[in-house]
């Protein structure tokens, strides 16, 4: 019998993957469940938009900033100027970009531990300019959904309930992932691997570090606010506290516990932890103690991410193996 070799095999995991996530909302009847699905998909496109920055070697808490401007600009654009949705939305995107090559210019001369300090900065300040203008300090309220999708004598979508919204956020999670991908095995995605590797030696070599990294962190913010756009219009509202500093850790820690080799780890982080607080709601008083001791059991057992556990288990049956051989070779030299 032939054996269907790994490309196939991953090909044909894609494809059922791919199916399952397009027919969800016919067998899912429950909308909270597509609710999950939805937020997960935004978390999606802020890791794996966090994992460019890291792969080029940079690290910092003010992510979620971008986020937030990127959900008050589609906002403001559509409540405001009267912006269809479907122009927001890139909008939101461009404008996080050029806020993002704006300060990126000033904090990206410094890296690690100081980056970290400047942007935990900047992401205080962001927080308290939405917290006192351009809104009520609460929040922007009264957000529109997105404008239908007209395609004239065929179809008509509107963005009533969960699934035309899923459907919405599913494909740009895609196109975002398909997007960094690319990137990330491109000559430019090489470059950002050397930076984050040996910036000195890279630097040596004629390649303007500083450059490349702004260019790395202009186009994670770019999809940062993307996402802001999509959870503001979703949920109808924008809050500032929604985007603070501890939301900025949170994208860092699914991406941590993801895995950070491959742009697989977020996108795993992200599902993980987005399913697991749901998972764990009917233990109410000890569900933030569950969930904290899961979390530290993954950093402790999986120091390489959820994604390194089928290697992890592969190696330790292959040590069972190599030791099973190894009794019943002694035993039988005995004999």
């Amino acid at each position: 019998m032939r054996v269907l070799n790994q490309p196939v095999i991953k090909w044909v995991l894609y494809g059922l993957l791919a199916v399952a996530l397009l027919t969800c909302p016919l067998y899912v009847n429950n909308s909270y469940v597509l609710h999950i699905v939805i937020i997960a998909a935004i978390w999606i496109i802020l890791t794996t938009s966090m994992h460019l920055l890291l792969t080029t070697g940079l690290f910092t808490l003010g992510h979620a900033a971008f986020m937030g401007v990127g959900a008050y600009a589609s906002a403001l654009l559509t409540m405001k100027a009267g912006w269809s949705f479907w122009l927001a939305l890139p909008m939101a995107g461009i404008i996080a970009a050029l806020l993002a090559a704006t300060v990126g210019s000033i904090f990206l001369k410094v890296k690690g531990l100081l980056l970290a300090m400047i942007t935990f900065a900047f992401g205080e300040a962001v927080l308290l300019t939405l917290t006192h203008w351009p809104g009520p300090p609460d929040g922007i309220t009264g957000i529109p959904v997105p404008n239908p999708i007209v395609i004239p004598s065929v179809i008509t979508i509107e963005f009533v309930g969960k699934a035309p919204f899923y459907f919405l956020v599913l494909f740009i999670t895609v196109v975002t992932v398909f997007i960094l991908y690319r990137i990330e095995k491109s000559r430019l995605g090489r470059i950002f691997a050397c930076i984050n590797e040996n910036d000195a030696l890279t630097e040596s070599a004629g390649v303007n570090v500083h450059l490349f990294r702004l260019i790395s962190f202009c186009i994670a913010c770019f999809f940062a606010g993307i996402a802001g756009s999509l959870y503001a219009h979703y949920h109808t509202y924008a809050a500032p506290k929604e985007f603070s500093v501890w939301a900025s850790t949170l994208i860092f820690l699914f991406c941590v516990i993801g895995g950070t080799r491959s742009l697989a780890g977020p996108v795993v982080g992200a599902l993980f932890l987005t399913a697991i607080p749901e998972l764990l709601r009917g233990a109410r008083t000890y569900q933030s103690l569950m969930y904290a001791v899961l979390v530290l059991g993954v950093v402790f057992l999986l120091p390489d991410g959820l994604t390194s556990l089928p290697d992890r288990l592969r190696q330790l049956l292959q040590k069972h193996h190599d030791g099973k051989t190894a009794i019943e070779d002694n035993a039988d030299g005995t004999a």
